[in-house]
């Protein structure tokens, strides 16, 4: 190749390319479909999740009730968003066999269910590892969320609440987090060992959940914990119904968050 020429096709590519109305319509189209299916929609909780339990709103007594009560939740998942959970739903599949195919699965997708307080959820795996069963939950990171937690070898608080809960419930003394690198496919395994601050923290969230369950058995709705705008209400599913269901009548805390630095094990 010509001097010349390299120059040419060097030059040409710090210029960029014009703008194509027509294939950014296209895209566009493409993208809306991700969140067709995601709309509003009326629907009443029956009992806590630990997904949202440690996110945002999850933390919040007074969404719960309202939850428990039933109402129209918004869905503020943009196109982005929506091919993100699509994905994290295919690579918990793709890993999930890969155990399978390794000889180590027990268990996939199972209930987890407790009556007091009232909690739902779905478990990604039970393993066989070195012969005792290890309760794992598979989540999926940016290439730079992964490389934190590798360096730090810390798990996403939000992460460690739901697999501590699950613990709990399915009264395991070990689990295992599984981390995928979205860009990569390269996996990273954080071990959770119950310890004394761990047990204290899941017991006073256990009792946060049966006096938010209780507030709505009463029909006391709860005090907001945060301001209107803020990122949390703003957020939230149900901050319509919240905005027109009155200032509350019982004051509860928020749930407690985790120290990483007393979680640390």
């Amino acid at each position: 190749m010509s001097k010349n020429l390299l120059n040419e096709i060097m030059a040409n590519s710090e210029k960029p390319a014009p703008k194509n109305p027509e294939m950014d319509n296209l895209i566009e189209k493409i993208q809306s479909g991700y969140v067709a299916t995601r709309g509003p929609r009326h629907q009443q909780k029956k009992s806590f999740a630990p997904s949202t339990i440690a996110y945002g709103h999850g933390e919040c007594a007074r969404y719960w009730y309202l939850a428990f009560e039933g109402g129209t939740f918004e869905d503020y998942a943009d196109p982005f968003a929506g091919a993100n959970m699509t994905n994290g739903t295919k690579s918990h599949e793709r890993i999930q066999k890969a155990m399978e195919d390794a000889g180590m699965l027990i268990d996939s997708e199972f209930k987890i269910i407790n009556q007091d307080p009232p909690i739902f959820g779905y478990g990604d795996v039970i393993l066989d590892w070195n012969g005792e069963e290890l309760l794992g939950e598979i989540k999926t990171a940016m290439a730079e969320g992964f490389e934190y937690r590798k360096k730090s070898r810390k798990a996403k608080s939000g992460h460690l609440i739901q697999i501590l809960i699950y613990m709990k419930i399915l009264k395991k003394a070990k689990g295992v987090l599984i981390y995928e690198n979205k860009n990569n496919h390269e996996l990273l395994a954080i071990p959770v060992e119950v310890n004394d601050y761990y047990i204290g923290w899941v017991n006073r969230a256990f009792d946060w959940m049966r006096t938010a369950r209780k507030a709505w058995e009463d029909k006391t709705l709860p005090e907001k914990n945060y301001r209107s705008n803020s990122k949390i209400c703003k957020t939230c599913p149900l901050s319509k119904v919240c905005a027109e269901a009155g200032t509350g009548d019982i004051k509860i805390d928020k749930l407690e968050p985790l120290d990483e630095k007393l979680s640390a094990v």
